[in-house]
């Protein structure tokens, strides 16, 4: 649900040859934090298991001084 929601699927490592894919998968499919906190939350509360939820989203920059950080919870969907 959450990988479904970003730019590219999420890897825990990552060697540099495979950068390239990563980087032209996720340049295809541009997101900011805010739409993937937003495409997570849509999609957690239309699941009938899932009553309550959080979802926080960081974007560690690798060309600014500053993260990107998003956050939404059930409560503020109402």
């Amino acid at each position: 649900m959450i990988e479904a929601s970003a730019s590219c699927e999420v890897f825990a490592l990552l060697k540099r040859p495979d950068e390239k894919y990563v980087t032209e998968t996720a340049y295809k499919n541009p997101m900011f934090v805010e739409d993937v906190a937003r495409r997570v939350a849509e999609t957690a509360s239309l699941h009938d298991d899932i009553s309550w939820f959080s979802v926080s989203v960081e974007s560690f920059e690798s060309i600014h001084k500053h993260s990107a950080y998003a956050y939404v919870d059930s409560d503020e969907m109402r």
